[in-house]
């Protein structure tokens, strides 16, 4: 993770706060924003392994990653 906010106001209804906000930078180099989900906020960090998880929200699929080691679900 290259760097992290954590959100504690909501801002949309369908996004309940609060909640992290992540730069993602990938192995391949491409960085991207996305959730940072089951990973308790005191051990959230720049340089945190992640991998990534699939979830469908309204026929979309959406990629959001948990901490490396962490069970992954589609």
């Amino acid at each position: 993770m290259f760097s992290f906010a954590i959100y504690r106001r909501t801002y949309h209804p369908a996004i309940p706060a609060p909640y992290i906000i992540a730069l993602i930078e990938l192995d391949e180099g491409p960085r991207l924003v996305s959730n940072i989900e089951d990973c308790p906020f005191d051990q959230v960090a720049v340089g945190l392994r992640v991998q990534v998880r699939f979830d469908s929200v309204q026929g979309f699929l959406l990629p959001r990653f948990v901490p490396l080691g962490r069970r992954s679900s589609v």
